[in-house]
């Protein structure tokens, strides 16, 4: 059967090294529907500020049939600003409905050292400085797209082991979503296995937030499209 779920959270964790200016992200709540095989889900994506200073980066997901909830995922990265860099502290994945699975990723950065738990087993993963994990790695990404950058690569925890992933920003051009026309920068991840492509298109106006997605996995695509969204309390509108 095909796993919806395991198609559309990747590119959710799509969209960030380190910030190479000084400069908090801004918070925002995101709005998506999306399609993938004939399923339509709904999706939201946040970042906040919490009562510690620490900023939330969360992910969830819903696929209903007939009325029936047929998988809920949520994720979750709490991290923290410091010397001009990230420093994620705890990543927890939590899929509920036909099938059950946990991961979670606690950071130790005073001993640079992760225990990353999935369902049953555990790992101890060594850090580097700019070690991240699947939803905190966005925020890298999209600060290196807004610094310029154009290639990118970040080291991502991967259950038991730290995988290497590569980012390409292509063009800029305006891209017609459900809500309306946006300037945006087309981004694609750069894989050894040609049956499977993923292109995104982020904002330019609106903090380079993701508006748009295109996922190809051995000829099933999957879309994903903005309905809306918030930005440091501003409503996202399209061009005029």
């Amino acid at each position: 059967m095909f796993s919806f779920s395991r198609a559309i959270i990747p590119v959710l964790t799509l969209v960030s090294a380190s910030f190479s200016v000084a400069q908090a992200p801004s918070q925002y709540s995101l709005d998506y529907r999306a399609n993938a095989n004939g399923i339509a889900a709904k999706a939201n994506r946040s970042l906040t500020l919490q009562v510690n200073q620490s900023l939330q980066l969360s992910n969830t997901l819903e696929v209903d049939l007939g009325g029936q909830l047929v998988a809920r995922i949520e994720q979750i990265s709490i991290f923290e600003f410091i010397d001009n860099q990230f420093k994620p502290t705890v990543y927890s994945y939590q899929q509920t409905g036909l099938s059950q699975e946990t991961q979670t990723v606690d950071y130790n950065w005073g001993t640079l050292v992760a225990i990353s738990t999935g369902d049953d087993e555990s790992w101890t993963i060594e850090l580097s400085s700019n070690t991240f994990d699947q939803l905190s790695h966005q925020l890298a990404l999209r600060q290196a797209l807004m610094n310029g950058t154009t290639n990118i690569e970040l080291a991502v925890i991967d259950e038991d082991k730290i995988e290497i992933y590569r980012y390409r920003a292509i063009n800029e051009e305006v891209i017609n979503t459900p809500l309306g026309a946006f300037n945006s920068t087309v981004v694609e991840r750069i894989r050894n296995d040609e049956d499977r492509s993923t292109i995104f298109w982020l904002a330019n106006d609106w903090e380079f937030v993701l508006i748009r997605m295109e996922q190809t996995n051995s000829g099933l695509t999957t879309v994903l499209e903005l309905d809306e969204g918030i930005v440091e309390g501003v409503p996202i509108v399209p061009l005029n």
